[in-house]
């Protein structure tokens, strides 16, 4: 069984890389999702993707309890071994919350490699976009992802042309012996997707595992919501800007999925960006919010959909006030 982390900041891509991997390669994987938070997200909508594709061999194993990254305690471990020894796939993808240390997770990982275990050159997903707010809000946790990697992928970019690549990588001061491929894995030919699988990109380096203990202004919260009272993706639309505006807390990352009326709902928050679409019927309504100084009350009625319509009747009152002052 060969082992491939792969890191990345919250809202980084690292899921839609994972289901792009299992398309174009058609490998037998195994999916660790150790998502922040109490309550997965990613772990469910891969169970509905591979459902949905009919993708038997796809398998993904939640961790739930506990951080693998940061407690590193021994359930990770025997979690590892027991896949190994039970369902012994091809592959054991292990996708780390974005608040990850890989640096402490490779050095654990190693401790159990032997002849039927590999421990494969570790991948870190970056998001094009909004890369630079994480790294100047949380340092410690971008540029452990970042000096680890044997491959430095960037995520979002289908539009950018090899001189953005370039300049992105120039900035991140990522030396050539770093894999970093120029254009969207989308684009890519079958060859690099098994060059990654198979450790030929064979760019190991020393880990650097980081001591550095997280301030207060890097430590994140989160609020999980199942009670959804949102019935149409117009009133999503109000919620998520009401999120970005900053008054309930600063919000890193926010993602979901619910029923509204007949259909159902996705979405993704990302540093002030957010993305709504379809997506199929899930087995229950999910949403978390990820951030600092959360007013976690506040943001629990803002989906239960009470703050909007408060809103709504203030308005409504004023707005008949105005006319009867008008009248007048």
């Amino acid at each position: 069984m060969k082992i491939l982390l792969i890191s990345g900041f919250l809202g980084s891509g690292k899921t839609s890389f994972i289901k792009a991997m299992s398309k174009a390669t058609k490998r037998q994987f195994v999916i660790v999702e150790n998502e922040f938070g109490d309550m997965g997200i990613d772990g469910e909508i891969l169970k509905s993707d591979t459902l949905n594709s009919k993708n038997t061999d796809m398998k993904i194993w939640e961790l739930s309890e506990g951080c693998i990254c940061c407690s590193l305690n021994l359930d990770f471990t025997h979690s590892v071994l027991t896949i190994a020894n039970t369902l012994n796939p091809d592959y054991l993808i292990v996708e780390p919350s974005g608040v990850a240390f890989p640096s402490k997770i490779i050095s654990q990982l190693r401790k159990i490699c032997y002849e039927r275990i590999e421990l494969l050159p570790l991948i870190t997903i970056i998001d094009a976009y909004h890369y630079k707010n994480s790294k100047k809000d949380f340092p410690d946790y971008f540029y452990d992802q970042l000096n680890n990697a044997s491959s430095i992928i960037l995520s979002k970019s289908e539009s950018m042309d090899y001189n953005n690549f370039l300049s992105i990588k120039n900035e991140l001061n990522i030396d050539d012996k770093t894999f970093f491929p120029t254009t969207h894995y989308s684009k890519w030919s079958e060859d690099i997707w098994f060059n990654l699988l198979n450790g030929n990109i064979d760019y190991t380096r020393e880990n650097k595992i980081s001591n550095i203990e997280i301030t207060k202004e890097q430590q994140l919260d989160n609020i999980s919501i199942t009670n959804i009272g949102i019935t149409n993706p117009a009133t999503l639309t109000i919620a998520l800007s009401i999120l970005i505006s900053g008054t309930l807390g600063k919000i890193v990352r926010a993602k979901g999925y619910f029923k509204a009326g007949r259909d159902w709902i996705k979405f993704d928050l990302v540093d002030g960006s957010y993305a709504i679409t379809g997506c199929t019927p899930m087995p229950d309504n999910r949403v978390v919010v990820i951030g600092n100084n959360l007013n976690k009350s506040s943001i629990k009625m803002l989906f239960e959909n009470k703050v909007i319509k408060k809103l709504k009747n203030i308005s409504a009152i004023k707005s008949k006030n105005l006319s009867i002052k008008n009248r007048r």
